[in-house]
């Protein structure tokens, strides 16, 4: 998603893939190797935590872990 901000509640659709990555990972434009990858068996809703200046990804806590996602897997909750 275009826009997103720090503080955003965002709803994570099913099948999107959450990428563990070390936060200083975030404005490289290719993220490193990821310590582990999930694809969501539900939606989700997570809440921006830090927005890469790169361009690409956000990251986002949800499920009690920090996650790296791309921006345009991701949609403001009341868009």
């Amino acid at each position: 998603m275009h826009g997103c901000r720090v503080g955003d509640l965002v709803h994570i659709p099913q099948a999107s893939e959450l990428i563990d990555c070390p936060a200083d990972t975030m404005n490289d434009p290719q993220l490193t190797i990821p310590l582990r990858v999930v694809e969501t068996s539900e939606p989700r809703v997570g809440v921006v935590t830090e927005v890469s200046r790169a361009g690409g990804y956000v990251r986002v806590f949800c499920d009690g872990s920090h996650w790296s996602i791309r921006d345009t897997g991701v949609y403001r909750v009341g868009e």
